[in-house]
């Protein structure tokens, strides 16, 4: 005959089996599933937020021929770029464009003031740029 489970040291999950442990341990009820998946807030993310992230931000982009790069690039030489001054640059978080940024001077070192975040499903302009 098989032996029923003690009452006693049943764990949560084996008492509810549609009950699940959130993320900081608890139980969340069935009927908060139903609901769908909450979004988190930038202060839930925990020990996320220490994870390095690389940012990037990219003034301009220039298409050359390896000739070109050989024959015509030297200490000196000026690149022209597909941007025009003033125009916004591009911010990179891992490789994944963020946001738009003007590019200022802080201290005497340079840096990009944000002044849109870009919508990840936003489609791709002509030129392969989001």
């Amino acid at each position: 005959m098989p032996s029923q489970p003690d009452p006693q040291r049943t764990s949560p999950i084996e008492k509810n089996p549609l009950e699940q442990l959130s993320a900081d341990g608890g139980t969340v009820s069935p009927d908060a599933e139903a609901r769908g998946p909450s979004t988190p807030e930038v202060g839930d993310l925990g020990l996320l937020r220490q994870v390095p992230m690389t940012v990037q931000v990219e003034v301009g982009r220039a298409v050359m021929t390896l000739g070109e790069i050989l024959d015509e690039v030297d200490v000196g030489t000026s690149i022209r770029l597909d941007r025009h001054a003033g125009d916004p640059v591009e911010v990179y978080v891992n490789g994944a464009l963020f946001a738009r940024a003007e590019v200022v001077v802080v201290q005497d070192q340079i840096g990009a003031k944000i002044i849109e975040l870009v919508d990840p499903e936003r489609p791709l302009r002509p030129s392969g740029l989001r």
